[in-house]
């Protein structure tokens, strides 16, 4: 039974709150959040130390400025799950999560999201020499009003992350797996056509090559349908300390 904080509680946080709540994995200390309407949950519209002290793991579904000013006081009191991947494109903010790990003796914990087969991307870090994403949202979604198919960026992962910090998670977890945000090549179109989030990731090395391709409605949300089962499913592996049988 852990004590649960979170920073943000929007659409994937909710699914994570009645996840816990159904699993019985422990007690929510706080939720942090300036906008949630959670009636009978223990909100606080601003960071307290006070309601940090009391919690062993810190959910964040908030956006990476948030995330960065809370992350000392976040691992000062427990480990971290955070759904803003972006976030560690900023090299001091990587920096200092190594730090302040180390520091305090804390966990942060990177859910695979919207996509599936980050393991594997990991698992094959030193023989990629080549990786590709390319991600198709509505316009909605990436906040813009285009009414053609754009390409509305294509290059280093690292700048995708500073132009678009809330849309391509997705593209950071897969740098932070593989080669990194410098050498992860990330394209990005508008397309007014469609409902869903679709990314196709492509991975080349010697003897290697693999295409995956993802969709999840969306319907001009910035977090598809499965995101939120994804993430329940991150917060088992978390959780469950005592399963017999675990997917490695």
């Amino acid at each position: 039974m852990k004590k649960i904080g979170f920073l943000g509680c929007g659409k994937i946080g909710q699914a994570l709150l009645a996840h816990i709540k159904e699993e019985g994995y422990g007690e929510i200390v706080f939720i942090e959040d300036p906008f949630a309407e959670l009636p009978g949950e223990p909100v606080i519209r601003e960071p307290l130390e006070s309601a940090y002290e009391k919690a062993e793991l810190i959910v964040e579904c908030a956006n990476a400025d948030v995330l960065k000013k809370h992350l000392e006081l976040i691992l000062k009191y427990g480990d971290l799950l955070m759904f803003s991947v972006t976030a560690f494109s900023d090299l001091e903010f990587s920096t200092l999560a190594d730090e302040l790990c180390r520091k305090y003796g804390r966990h942060i914990y990177l859910p695979h999201g919207a996509i599936l087969g980050l393991d594997g991307i990991f698992d094959g870090r030193r023989v990629w020499k080549e990786v590709v994403i390319e991600t198709t949202k509505s316009p909605k979604s990436l906040g813009r009003e285009d009414k053609e198919r754009t390409v509305v960026y294509e290059g280093p992962t690292r700048q995708a992350c500073v132009l678009y910090p809330r849309n391509v998670n997705v593209h950071a977890a897969i740098a932070l797996a593989g080669m990194g945000f410098d050498k992860t090549c990330s394209k990005i179109i508008s397309d007014p056509a469609v409902e869903t989030n679709a990314h196709t990731i492509c991975l080349k090395g010697e003897g290697i090559d693999i295409t995956m391709n993802i969709s999840s409605y969306a319907n001009g949300a910035v977090t598809g349908v499965y995101t939120p089962h994804s993430a329940c499913g991150s917060l088992d592996r978390i959780c469950k300390e005592d399963a017999g049988t675990l997917f490695v």
